[in-house]
């Protein structure tokens, strides 16, 4: 019975969760564009998942939650998290270097464990020992070492996107545990989270693990990977990660050297991507990755949005670039349809002064412009005008509260020509008055209470409750009473 009494519960807050927002829109673009993103021009599947919670699962033609595909660099997230959790347990340190592992790389410039991790290290993006798959990893990383030679830019100077440094660092992983990388994965990322259908046979079973690219998975399974990142390493209540090293993870690794090789090279909206570990920093708020993601030749494309708490995967199989395009216009979707998971400041007049309803992470405004330096909790005003605060968290999130309307007119009386006046003042129903430009009226603590864009004479104050407020017209302000 209890156990009745709890898979009811799972499924009651799955429901709630998916019944708080309409995602028919989402299903309309996908079912638009399927046959020209679907494998077979049929075949795809979309997931979205928020906090522990399935907000979104479907699939078209034939696939299904048990459908394996190849994700190409999609593997490159879950492995460079699987790297990040030996570097918690004391097996690596991120400034180890490739020397003190691998005697096949003493010729080489020195090469950190960091650098292979973030594609700084120097070595050529692609090399054909990656994909032999009639070697070990050993013999395909001692191949690196001893037959593949360097760039002509130093290590650490230069990105140059690829899979064979994270080979480099997957063989490091191995020596310094002792554990074959398969292995690894199994014992420390899939067993935890429960992935039934996740390896790296991919393109074939190989005992030359491509461990930037050899990855297959099915969509839920790839989502429970997505879930551990979203929590900052947190899954079913235990950290597995630590939350630092995801911190990490998702952040620009880069240090600002040149770009030379990138898969987004010739993508107006992807070229200029920074790099964490494993993930392309797809979006920055003032210097804090917001959203973060990985993907794959095949057009396998996962992504996390911290400010929506989201992470979603669309599971494909076709060109990058042909499905790139359906991929954007469902991000923007989703922007549209899921808010910031954020509470909205409130600002509240106290004395003289405006306050929100935040300690920290304000910035103010003044008719929409930037007041430079004013990030206190209070702000004292000066001149009449609309007043918002935008806070932002911590993760480089952010969320404007609504417009406060600040008037002098309690202190000060503003001067009002002759030709604008008001009338009956004080007025029940009706009141007179030349609004050329329309008009907005408020209430003593700022807040809009009714308004128009278009010229009028006359204006219905019926609606409104009794008390005193402002009406704002083109430069002027007036003051009148609501019987």
């Amino acid at each position: 019975m209890k156990k009745e009494i709890l898979v009811s519960l799972l499924i009651y807050i799955s429901f709630e969760a998916r019944a708080q927002y309409d995602f028919s829109a989402v299903t309309q673009l996908l079912s638009d564009s399927i046959g020209v993103i679907g494998q077979t021009g049929q075949n795809a599947g979309f997931v979205i998942v928020q906090g522990d919670s399935v907000l979104y699962e479907e699939y078209w033609g034939a696939w299904n939650s048990q459908t394996y595909q190849p994700i190409a660099s999609g593997s490159k997230m879950p492995s460079m998290a699987l790297i990040m959790l030996l570097i918690d347990e004391g097996f690596l340190s991120i400034n180890d270097t490739v020397q003190a592992y691998l005697p096949s790389f003493n010729g080489k410039p020195v090469i950190t464990l960091h650098q292979l991790m973030n594609h700084t290290s120097g070595l050529p993006g692609q090399s054909m020992y990656i994909s032999n798959s009639s070697l070990t990893l050993q013999e395909s990383v001692d191949s690196i070492g001893q037959n593949t030679p360097m760039t002509s830019y130093a290590s650490g100077t230069a990105f140059q996107y690829g899979g064979v440094g994270m080979q480099v660092a997957g063989r490091m992983a191995e020596i310094a545990t002792g554990v074959s990388w398969e292995s690894l994965f199994q014992q420390k990322i899939a067993m935890p989270l429960g992935l039934t259908n996740t390896n790296y046979a991919g393109l074939g079973p190989s005992s030359n693990v491509r461990i930037a690219g050899g990855m297959g998975t099915t969509a839920p399974d790839f989502s429970k990977i997505l879930t551990l990142l979203l929590n900052y390493g947190r899954y079913n209540n235990s950290q597995l990660i630590d939350s630092l090293s995801i911190y990490k993870l998702q952040s620009d690794q880069t240090n600002g050297v040149p770009i030379i090789g990138s898969p987004y090279s010739n993508d107006p909206l992807r070229k200029h991507f920074r790099y964490g570990y494993g993930v392309w920093v797809e979006e920055e708020f003032n210097g804090k990755t917001t959203q973060f993601g990985s993907q794959g030749a095949f057009g396998f494309s996962p992504w996390i949005d911290r400010c929506r708490k989201i992470a979603c995967v669309l599971f494909v199989r076709k060109s990058l670039g042909i499905v790139q395009p359906t991929q954007t216009k469902l991000r923007n979707l989703l922007e549209q349809l899921i808010p910031v998971q954020l509470q909205q400041p409130i600002i509240s007049l106290n004395g003289s002064s405006l306050q929100s309803s935040y300690p920290d992470g304000n910035q103010w405004y003044l008719n929409d412009t930037l007041l430079f330096g004013e990030t206190s909790t209070t702000l004292l005003p000066s001149v009449r005008g609309n007043y918002k605060v935008r806070f932002s968290s911590e993760e480089g999130c952010s969320v404007f509260s609504n417009e406060y309307f600040f008037t002098l007119l309690d202190n000060e009386a503003p001067t009002i020509e002759d030709e604008v006046t008001l009338f009956p003042n004080p007025s029940s129903s009706l009141i007179q008055v030349n609004c050329g430009n329309g008009y907005r009226i408020y209430s003593p603590m700022g807040q809009l209470c009714k308004m128009s864009s278009q010229p009028t004479t006359e204006i219905n104050i019926s609606d409104l409750s009794s008390g005193v407020y402002y009406l704002v017209t083109g430069n002027h302000a007036l003051r009148f009473l609501k019987w």
